[in-house]
């Protein structure tokens, strides 16, 4: 993505978004929200590579898989609508 050109702002300051429109926010909210939910799923792998790897619960393993494709299921519709408002940002 071209976003990757922008300057990044930096960490100990508070960004303006006064200044984003509607659309911009509820984008960038829902940015945020994917980057979170990537992040969770990320979490909850690593958790049960280590079960699987270590022989862990199957109780817990069940229970790690269960939270991967609830989580999944999230992300794919965060996805969707990070998609549709993209969609309006092109056609605005």
């Amino acid at each position: 993505m071209i976003e990757a050109a922008r300057p990044a702002i930096p960490h100990d300051t508070t960004a303006d978004l006064s200044g984003l429109t509607d659309l911009e926010m509820r984008t960038l909210a829902c940015r945020t929200e994917l980057a979170t939910l990537f992040r969770a799923i990320q979490g909850i792998a690593g958790l049960a590579a280590s079960n699987l790897e270590n022989g862990g619960p199957i109780p817990d393993l069940c229970g790690l898989f269960s939270a991967l494709g609830q989580l999944d299921r999230q992300a794919s519709n965060e996805a969707e609508r990070y998609g549709a408002l993209l969609s309006s940002a092109g056609s605005a």
